[in-house]
């Protein structure tokens, strides 16, 4: 099985981070492939960043349509995800939408923690987007300004939404913050999602079930 992850940013040292947290939980027998979407911002933070990443993801897509089993888009932004569902009936996969759907199993309420404060009002629309919101406890933005580790920032903003807002499950909200997942969980004593994690387990099992892309956006129709 080889699964092809599209980072939306140019950040290379972004892209291998990815790429090594992917391949560290993928199962024996599944090939990752990390890439950099050519052409794109050094970061998806805004809209704009969004459509400027698509000509490159597009590009990506179409070099791998016949080789890659799934795709998965390493940005909890999911940027043009149903762009890339139009380009292959393989399944496509957001780091966003999956780490949400799995923190749905772990819990009746989710927080979200962002990285940036600008990216709250995006994150926010994703979520409304799903039909999510019913769900969502909170989304937080760690504190931009401290002088603290990034893990710390994490756990500040994770105590908030766990002990403020209520939240059973967190899910991260950047898809370069794989392996703070479990030493955050130990630490605020609730289940932490790792989008990049989420998405290429469930990759995994929607190839090996014989799942495609519906292709009027979906990915429910089986083969046979």
């Amino acid at each position: 099985m080889r699964v092809v992850i599209i980072n939306p940013n140019t950040d290379q040292v972004f892209t291998e981070r990815i790429g090594r947290g992917a391949a560290a939980v993928a199962a024996a027998g599944t090939e990752i492939e990390c890439f950099s979407a050519p052409g794109a911002p050094p970061f998806i933070e805004n809209y704009k960043d969004e459509a400027l990443c698509a000509p490159g993801m597009i590009a990506l897509g179409e070099e791998w349509a016949e080789r890659a089993d799934a795709f998965v888009i390493a940005c909890t932004c999911d940027p043009n995800l149903n762009l890339l569902r139009e380009l292959t009936d393989k399944p496509v996969l957001g780091a966003g939408e999956c780490s949400m759907l799995l923190a749905l199993t772990l819990g009746h309420r989710f927080s979200i923690l962002q990285v940036t404060a600008h990216s709250v009002p995006m994150k926010r629309d994703l979520v409304r987007k799903y039909g999510l919101e019913p769900r969502l406890a909170s989304v937080v933005a760690i504190d931009e300004n401290g002088n603290e580790e990034m893990e710390e920032k994490l756990y500040r903003a994770g105590t908030m939404a766990v002990e403020r807002d209520g939240a059973e499950v967190l899910a991260l909200g950047c898809a370069g913050l794989g392996g703070l997942d479990s030493r955050l969980s130990a630490r605020l004593g609730v289940p932490v999602v790792d989008g990049v994690t989420a998405s290429v387990k469930m990759a995994e099992a929607l190839v090996s079930a014989g799942y495609k892309t519906g292709k009027k956006g979906g990915y429910a129709a089986r083969e046979g």
